[in-house]
C-alpha cells in the first residue's frame, strides 16, 4: 500500500471517528448539553443575601464574538445588555468571598459562550472553594471551548481527584482527547473508566457510552 493510500485510509477513518462521535453524543463536542448540572438553584447553601434576580434559571443571551484565550475581558454589548450579570458582577464586587455569587456568574458567562470571562469566575470560586466538582468540570469545558485542551484535561483530572465516580468528567475527558487531541485510545481509555463507574452510562441520545465505545474499537482495528 503505498503513502498516499494509507494517507487516504487514515483520514477516512478520523472522520468515521468524529461522525460516528457526533451522532452518537447528540452535541457533547461542544460540552454545553452533558454539562447541565449549573448551581443555580435558590435552596443551595451559601448564596449569602444575594437579590431574588439572582437565583434561578440564568437568562440566555445572544452568543457574543469568540475571544482568545486570556483575551481582554472588558464587558462587550451583551454583557451590558444582561441585568442579571450585572447584578452579579456588582455583588461579586461587595462580596468577593461569596463562592455561589462566583459560580452563577461563571455560569452566566458560560450561558453567552464567553468563554475567558466564565474561566475568571469559576477560578475565583475555586480560589475560595477549591474542591468541587461541578464547578471544576464546568471549567474544563469552557477551557476546551477556550481552545486550551490541555487546561480542560487538568480541571477533569481534578474533578475526578475530587470524585472518583463523577461521570460527567470522566466522558468530558474523553471528549477532549477524540475532539481536540485526537488521541482515540486516550479517549476510549477515559470512557472504558467512566463505564467501570456506571456500566449503564448513557449519552444524551440515550445510547449507552459502552456501545459507543465496542464500535469505535471495533472501526479501529
Amino acid at each position: 500500500m503505498n503513502q498516499d493510500t494509507k494517507k487516504e485510509k487514515m483520514m477516512t477513518r478520523q472522520a468515521f471517528y468524529i461522525s460516528l462521535l457526533i451522532s452518537l453524543t447528540l452535541g457533547f463536542l461542544i460540552g454545553t448539553v452533558y454539562t447541565s448540572f449549573k448551581l443555580a438553584d435558590s435552596k443551595q447553601p451559601g448564596m449569602g443575601h444575594m437579590p431574588p434576580a439572582m437565583v434561578g434559571n440564568m437568562p440566555k443571551g445572544m452568543p457574543a464574538p469568540e475571544k482568545e484565550a486570556g483575551g481582554d475581558q472588558s464587558p462587550d454589548l451583551a454583557t451590558m445588555a444582561d441585568p442579571h450579570i450585572r447584578e452579579l458582577q456588582t455583588f461579586v464586587k461587595e462580596n468577593p468571598d461569596n463562592v455561589k455569587a462566583w459560580v452563577e456568574l461563571g455560569n452566566a458567562f458560560f450561558d453567552i459562550d464567553r468563554f475567558g470571562d466564565a474561566i475568571n469566575a469559576y477560578e475565583k470560586s475555586l480560589s475560595i472553594q477549591p474542591d468541587n466538582p461541578h464547578v471544576l468540570t464546568d471549567l474544563g469545558v469552557m477551557y476546551q471551548r477556550n481552545n486550551e485542551p490541555e487546561k480542560a484535561l487538568t480541571a477533569f483530572n481534578k474533578a475526578i481527584t475530587v470524585q472518583s465516580d463523577f461521570e460527567t468528567a470522566w466522558f468530558n475527558k474523553g471528549i477532549v482527547y477524540m475532539h481536540d487531541l485526537n488521541d482515540l485510545p486516550k479517549a476510549i481509555e477515559a470512557w472504558e473508566q467512566l463505564i467501570k463507574v456506571n456500566p449503564t452510562a448513557r449519552t444524551s441520545g440515550g445510547k449507552l457510552v459502552s456501545e459507543m465505545v465496542e464500535k469505535l474499537k471495533t472501526q479501529g482495528r
